[in-house]
């Protein structure tokens, strides 16, 4: 992908992006693995490895999303090259892909950053978000932003212009990793686990 113009326009969202059954083995999985979610990190740059800012982001991640990732990361690829398309990007070769399962419950937010900004993550290229929660819907908030982004000497620093995605069921949205992006604090009164704004994230790397 050459380096372009990024802008909020640059984002498309994907409704009903898994079946019934698939979202609901999906949901099942994620409530039985509660214990093995880990507080989340973030990445600077010209720092080496992740570590807790909980004045940056809060919330917590599942790695190991027992090979749901792959249904979701397939039908992504599929997806992909109208995406593409639609950015008017030519198609590139795709080295790995990473994911994780991310929940975010009560007072959780991330504030605005880009996905490819330090080194050790400088080879991502999209930055996907799936959507998915209980029914009916008891958080409110989590709201993703992704803001226009024009390329300086600092990478793409967001602009006071941003295009706000609710979070809606079984949605998938993606959009270049180097556009700054945040996600409101969430609001969900009862601060049960299962009651969290849950997505599967990740990155195609090139």
């Amino acid at each position: 992908m050459e380096t372009a113009e990024f802008s909020a326009s640059q984002c498309v969202v994907l409704d009903e992006f898994l079946t019934s059954s698939e979202l609901n083995a999906l949901m099942q999985y994620v409530l039985e693995q509660e214990s093995q979610f880990q507080i989340s990190e973030v990445l600077s740059p010209g720092v080496t490895g992740g570590a807790i800012d909980y004045e940056q982001r809060r919330s917590r991640v599942l790695m190991d999303l027992g090979g749901h990732e792959k249904l979701i990361t397939d039908r992504l690829l599929t997806a992909l090259p109208r995406v593409l398309q639609k950015w008017g990007r030519d198609p590139f070769p795709i080295s790995h892909i990473e994911s994780q399962t991310t929940a975010s419950n009560h007072g959780d937010f991330f504030r605005c950053h880009s996905d490819n900004g330090a080194p050790e993550v400088a080879t991502r290229e999209v930055t996907f978000v799936y959507f998915f929660h209980r029914e009916p819907k008891e958080f409110s908030g989590g709201e993703l932003r992704i803001h226009d982004s024009a390329p300086d000497s600092d990478g793409y620093p967001a602009t006071s212009n941003y295009r706000t995605i609710v979070p809606e069921q079984n949605q998938l949205v993606l959009f270049p990793s180097g556009l700054s992006h945040e996600i409101t604090p969430v609001r969900c009164p009862s601060g049960k686990f299962a009651d969290s704004r849950f997505t599967v994230n990740g990155w195609l790397h090139r």
